[in-house]
């Protein structure tokens, strides 16, 4: 109930949006009655996330939830099926990760318009979201996000202290992340093991590097689509840092049989255990730091050479946008104009888990401690639109195979030259397997 009445006192007091002389966008009020279709979830996360705030002002807007899209149907795309939930069930609103093939279909309502005309604040929210928003429409803007997701290097503080070594820095490269990690000593056996960079997970670390690599606009193929390349300075160089750093015993290189376990426990980090000096994380790690003891700090996630400024490691998170079939679209907007308010993020920062708000002034990490890197750098403009273009199925196997591949480097398996050839040619054969699945 303090929570209902929180919302309403903030909403009443700067939410409503300005009258615009009416028309069809004229202000919805707070006592008007309205019925959507919501695109979520699921209904309870729903209400529990947006709805039940969104009614403690507009109580006479009904919602019902439609959930997302399930199916095995091989024959048909994700896009397919999503289209189809969408003829089947036609929601008002649809909260999606991605939206660029809704708005090129011409299935949304465009938002520039509505937010012109009734002069919505988007004053405080953060440029690089809304950046990345209109590059899904092409310029345009068709969807809010209420959130976003980044990545970072942490690093431990207490760890560079010890050694003497410099901190990292924001918009440092990948290898000169390298290079930092290989002056941290490679000796030493059990707990007192300290690695200058380790990344525990699920799977091999160098997943989650080569994947920040091939989103920062590195051309992947060729010149004209049709082959593997990985071609040019910028991918040797990468790749012979990762065998030196590898090599180097400064970077923890898990064994299969690690990667494996599928449960795992604060003992299995080496970073939080105070046993690495530097990791690659998104935001949520930020949960688990709150356990543990480390003297920890994050910047930015590390930036291709000749683009310091710009960053490919955060996303909006899914947005919500609204369909240009709407039977309500004036409700529609009064519901993502709310959801994406700073009213509705500072209401949220007090319990939220997921609080990196594109609101960003209510920004309210639970370590209250300066994350800032991991927003402070602009987007990579129309970051990697080749990498972007790839089907899902491709990129992950594109991205186990280099990463593979570059193990065996590491290794000493076989030589680098062989891994890259390798790299082209298992990476056609994926290429050709995914044309030829193509209706």
């Amino acid at each position: 109930m303090l929570i209902a009445a929180t919302a309403l006192a903030l909403i009443a007091g700067g939410c409503a949006s300005k009258p615009d002389g009416g028309g069809e966008w004229k202000t919805f009020e707070q006592d008007e009655q309205a019925s959507l279709k919501v695109m979520y979830w699921d209904e309870q996360s729903f209400h529990e996330d947006y709805g039940n705030l969104f009614k403690s002002y507009y109580p006479n807007v009904e919602f019902e939830v439609i959930g997302l899209p399930v199916g095995s149907d091989p024959s048909l795309t994700v896009t397919e099926l999503y289209n189809r939930h969408i003829e089947e069930n036609r929601p008002d609103i649809l909260f999606v990760d991605k939206h660029r093939w809704l708005a090129e279909e011409g299935k949304l309502l465009e938002l520039d318009p509505i937010i012109k005309r009734q002069e919505y604040d988007l004053s405080g929210y953060m440029p690089a979201v809304l950046a990345k928003l209109r590059e899904e429409g092409d310029g345009k803007l068709y969807g809010l996000s209420p959130n976003f997701r980044s990545f970072g290097l942490y690093y431990n503080a207490a760890l560079f202290e010890k050694y003497g070594i410099e901190r990292p820095r924001d918009s440092m490269t990948w290898e000169e992340v390298f290079e930092l990690a290989k002056r941290f000593p490679a000796d030493g056996e059990g707990n007192d093991r300290v690695y200058g960079f380790a990344l525990d997970g699920f799977s091999s670390p160098l997943t989650d590097i080569v994947y920040s690599l091939m989103a920062q606009n590195r051309k992947i193929l060729n010149a004209d689509g049709t082959a593997v390349g990985l071609e040019g300075d910028s991918w040797r160089g990468i790749f012979e840092s990762i065998v030196s750093v590898v090599r180097s015993g400064s970077f923890y290189l898990p064994t299969p049989e690690e990667t494996a376990k599928r449960t795992r426990f604060m003992e299995d980090d080496r970073f939080l255990m105070g046993r690495s000096a530097m990791t690659y994380r998104d935001h949520l790690y930020l949960r688990q730091l709150g356990n543990a003891s480390v003297d920890w700090a994050v910047v930015s996630a590390p930036v291709e050479a000749l683009n310091r400024t710009q960053s490919s490691a955060y996303d909006p998170g899914p947005a919500f946008v609204i369909s240009r079939q709407s039977a309500n679209p004036r409700a529609a907007w009064e519901f993502v104009k709310y959801a994406n308010s700073g009213e509705f993020a500072q209401i949220k920062s007090k319990s939220s888990s997921d609080f990196l708000f594109s609101r960003t002034e209510y920004i309210r990490p639970p370590s209250e401690r300066d994350v800032t890197g991991l927003y402070t750098l602009d987007p990579v403009a129309n970051a990697s639109d080749e990498f972007v273009a790839l089907e899902p199925r491709l990129k992950v196997d594109l991205v186990q195979l280099i990463a593979s591949e570059l193990t065996a480097a590491a290794e000493g398996i076989k030589t680098l030259d062989a891994a890259i050839e390798a790299m082209r040619e298992d990476g056609n054969v994926l290429l050709a397997q995914m044309k030829a699945a193509r209706p």
